[in-house]
């Protein structure tokens, strides 16, 4: 359970970590000083809008994993199916890359992989009040 709660921790810093670092990287003097905020300070702020509401869904998927495991795991393992859900469609839909760098797309999209390979492994499972051995034989 350690592990599962560590992942999604990860990834609350991480969606939080790159919102916080979009906020902070527009230049609010300059905001101030026009009558409207050029294209690049919105697309900025859209993009971190965008990241809190799945750090926040994480952190409430983490909290319910350590309170009632069961609930925890399928909240996650719905939370992390639409991060890769949404994830493809703006990777498909998004050509002038005005919601997100592909970058910062990429790596969500991959520890949401990961961590879907790892809460569907004998290991994973262990967090359901499975045993690992059952889950192999069966």
């Amino acid at each position: 359970m350690a592990i599962t709660l560590t992942l999604l921790l990860l990834q609350v810093a991480i969606f939080w970590g790159v919102a916080v670092y979009l906020f902070t990287s527009v230049d609010w003097e300059l905001v101030e000083v026009l009558d409207e905020p050029p294209e690049l300070v919105l697309q900025q702020l859209t993009r971190a809008v965008v990241l809190v509401p799945f750090g926040a869904t994480l952190l409430l998927c983490a909290l319910f994993c350590a309170l009632w495991p069961r609930v925890g795991w399928h909240l996650a393992m719905i939370v992390e199916s639409l991060i890769l859900l949404v994830g493809l469609q703006v990777y498909l839909s998004d050509r002038d890359q005005l919601l997100t760098d592909r970058p910062w797309l990429y790596l969500h999209m991959f520890v949401a992989i990961l961590a879907i390979m790892f809460m569907n492994s004998p290991e994973g499972k262990l967090l359901l009040g499975q045993n690992a051995d059952s889950s192999r034989n069966s």
